[in-house]
């Protein structure tokens, strides 16, 4: 259903027409006492520039948004864990940007005729029965909802209205064939990167942790407490059918070992130190390395192509200094350049890493491949353009907000 409503009216009106009906069956009462707080149903949960934002559209979007962060964790969501999404704040925030976008719509006089309103309602599939619309069904799925039919189709003209305004505002996005040009250069100078990661498990191997250390452990009750923690996390999984006191070494001993950080990062130091020494850009390095490596779950590994647009490294995550060097010309870890491989700390871990592979830019495919690279930038830049727009907006506009409504207590 909601790829069909995608490829109809695309991704701008998600949030709206659909974010809203679709679906239908799982909602809870749009005015219980929970979701409003004991407001009554002439409240409103804000006002932006004078328009309302009425309790009853913020509160079907935030049982919305409940329900699906719900069926993401298969149902089970605590009200504790509810609150730490901070749901209510995104729908709220989301609902006036749709306020927002309504008013400077009708403003530059990008609004939807009553006919395109009633064509696009026609259109959605869980109003039609046997491929055509029917007015029953509409009537009924509306209901359910908690909508009037024109409450409902007021949002549905916001939503074209939206739709219009984004159009609009795409027709004036212009990309300079400089830009293009360095799009293509950006994407296209990509990079392998051989690797080795060390993290704290890495580090505690060859640390020992003493009886008389276990024995001082034991006899501190608060320590003890923390113990027996950890042993409740795992109680179904890792110590199932087992009793605490069977497993209270082991347990003691990776609490120590971990707040073990000065002797674990000294050894991840001078195993790093190590494997600088020996990894190369030939394959015949990674088994000596992987030998070094061997009493612990470390080993080398390769990534796949890499741009200069990359802030992750695939396996790894956030290594923007090694990316940096990595694109550098002369680059300091690519040995065709001179480089050789480097140490680089990321928080609490070591990685030492060199590039292995380059490919540089190649400018006889820049021509068939112009209009993807145009269609991706432009986006690109639409949505960054129109982030700023909005928030430009949303700074200049006059907006009000129920704080009893987004109370999280």
């Amino acid at each position: 259903m909601l790829a069909w409503i995608r490829q109809k009216f695309g991704k701008a009106m998600i949030g709206g027409i659909i974010g809203l009906i679709a679906f239908v069956f799982g909602f809870y009462g749009v005015f219980s006492p929970k979701a409003t707080r004991g407001l009554h149903e002439g409240s409103v949960a804000g006002v932006v520039n004078g328009d309302s934002i009425s309790i009853a559209d913020f509160t079907r979007e935030y049982n919305r948004r409940v329900e699906f962060y719900k069926n993401m964790a298969g149902g089970k969501l605590s009200d504790d864990q509810i609150k730490s999404f901070k749901i209510k704040e995104g729908v709220f925030r989301e609902l006036v940007n749709r306020k927002l976008l309504s008013q400077e719509s009708k403003r530059l006089g990008l609004v939807a005729a009553d006919e395109q309103v009633k064509e696009k309602i026609k259109e959605i599939s869980a109003f039609q029965k046997n491929g055509k619309f029917d007015l029953v069904a509409y009537k009924e799925v509306l209901e359910s909802n908690h909508y009037t039919p024109a409450v409902f189709e007021r949002m549905v003209g916001e939503d074209l209205a939206a739709q219009k305004w984004s159009d609009f505002f795409k027709k004036r996005i212009r990309i300079s064939d400089q830009e293009l040009r360095q799009e293509f250069e950006t994407r296209q100078d990509q990079r392998k990167i051989k690797y080795v990661v060390l993290d704290q498990e890495t580090g505690k191997k060859g640390l020992e942790i003493g009886d008389a250390e276990l024995k001082k452990f034991a006899a501190d009750p608060a320590r003890l407490n923390l113990a027996k923690a950890k042993f409740s996390q795992g109680a179904s999984s890792i110590y199932k059918g087992q009793k605490f006191e069977a497993v209270q070494d082991g347990i003691v001993r990776d609490i120590l070992l971990g707040e073990k950080l000065v002797e674990i990062q000294k050894n991840n130091d001078q195993l790093a130190d190590l494997v600088l020494s020996k990894l190369t850009v030939q394959a015949a390095s990674d088994g000596e390395v992987n030998r070094i490596l061997k009493p612990s779950s470390a080993q080398v590994k390769t990534t796949g192509w890499v741009t200069h647009q990359s802030d992750l490294l695939p396996g790894v995550g956030p290594a923007q200094e090694l990316l940096l060097d990595a694109f550098k010309a002369p680059s300091p870890i690519d040995p065709t350049s001179g480089g050789k491989p480097k140490k680089y700390n990321l928080n609490g871990r070591v990685m030492v890493a060199l590039v292995v592979e380059s490919k540089k830019p190649n400018w006889v495919e820049f021509d068939s491949q112009r209009e993807t690279f145009m269609g991706e930038l432009s986006n690109r830049k639409f949505s960054r353009v129109f982030d700023s727009w909005m928030k430009g907006m949303a700074d200049r506009a006059s907006i009000e907000t129920n704080l009893a409504v987004l109370s999280e207590n």
